[in-house]
């Protein structure tokens, strides 16, 4: 988990360097429904920031709907050099279905 900060940065530095990124790094960043997904791309219009800050746009923050202070979920897959970013719509909208879903299935004895 990391904060956004109200320039619309995320500073989790041991994020991004276990991702190998270095300031300078390009970034590329896919926006979905729910979450924002960024990659190393050698021609990505965004840049991991010096001190391994992520910057994210204003544009691309409101499609998703983040706001300055939202503690976002960072999934890291290195392998992969990708980095997905959840707002907390999104992990409400999860755990919401997970707790909807258990109280059909669970049973106390």
């Amino acid at each position: 988990m990391s904060v956004l900060d109200r320039g619309g940065r995320i500073a989790d530095r041991a994020t991004v360097a276990a991702l190998g990124w270095t300031p300078g790094t390009r970034l590329r960043v896919h926006i979905a429904h729910t979450h924002l997904t960024l990659h190393a791309a050698i021609d990505g219009p965004l840049a991991v920031k010096d001190h391994r800050f992520l910057w994210l746009p204003a544009a691309t923050r409101h499609r998703v709907d983040l706001r300055p202070g939202d503690r976002v979920l960072l999934a890291a897959e290195p392998r992969r050099q990708t980095l997905a970013i959840y707002p907390p719509a999104a992990l409400d909208e999860l755990l919401t279905h997970e707790r909807s879903a258990s109280k059909g299935g669970d049973r106390d004895e």
